[in-house]
């Protein structure tokens, strides 16, 4: 088994988002991927702005026509500060020692790894599959040497291989500048974001009027 985890607050999920997971999926031959949102960010100094459970049924409705995904509430039914690490244990926890996990990541996350909880452990359990991000480099320079051996340059023609340790794939090819911070800030300044969401995920937005509100705290 085949196991893709792609966190995030998903504030909201949006299209750039599901590129991504398609084509990870589709590169690494994946028998799943799990969208995992965050209770809250380390990373990120303010809450999400929309509750856990519209982050939630968002990403249901969005991942709802992919047989392959899947939405996973570990993260929120933990509460806190979401640790990638400890998601990474519980995955691997109930996978057992069978089974492949990729842990898929932006170039902008991948260069502060080395400031994430245990990123140590983390690069023993899972693979990391960096995808490029608008404005970010795609290297490894970030990384200690000793972790430099497990970096593969990915390619989408690329003919994958069978590997006997986790690796660090960096994967040029997705180019969606998609944000969630600009569709934010789209909705309140009133507009149109249909074209930057899947469309069940704007009709749940305006029905709910979520983003609507200048932030406030």
């Amino acid at each position: 088994m085949r196991i893709g985890i792609f966190g995030g607050t998903f504030d909201p999920v949006h299209n750039g988002h599901l590129e991504i997971a398609e084509k990870v999926e589709q590169w690494f031959s994946l028998d799943r991927v799990h969208f995992v949102p965050a209770a809250r960010s380390p990373h990120k100094g303010r809450p999400p702005e929309a509750g856990a459970w519209d982050r939630f049924a968002m990403l249901v409705l969005a991942t709802r026509p992919y047989g392959r995904f899947y939405v996973s509430t570990v993260e929120l039914e933990r509460g806190g500060v979401s640790y990638s690490i400890d998601t990474i244990r519980e995955f691997r926890r109930q996978m057992g020692a069978e089974g492949d996990l990729y842990f898929i990541m932006g170039a902008d996350a991948f260069r502060t790894l080395t400031g994430w909880k245990e990123y140590e452990e983390l690069l023993r359990l899972t693979n990391l599959v960096v995808v490029s991000r608008p404005g970010h480099t795609l290297n490894a320079e970030s990384l200690p040497e000793v972790f430099r051996s497990r970096v593969r340059i990915w390619e989408p023609d690329h003919e994958r291989t069978s590997e006997h340790e986790p690796h660090i794939y960096l994967c040029s090819g997705i180019h969606n500048e998609t944000s969630a911070t600009a569709i934010r800030a789209a909705l309140r300044r009133g507009e149109t974001i249909a074209h930057l969401v899947p469309p069940d995920v704007a009709t749940y937005i305006e029905k709910y009027q979520l983003y609507r509100n200048p932030i406030t705290r």
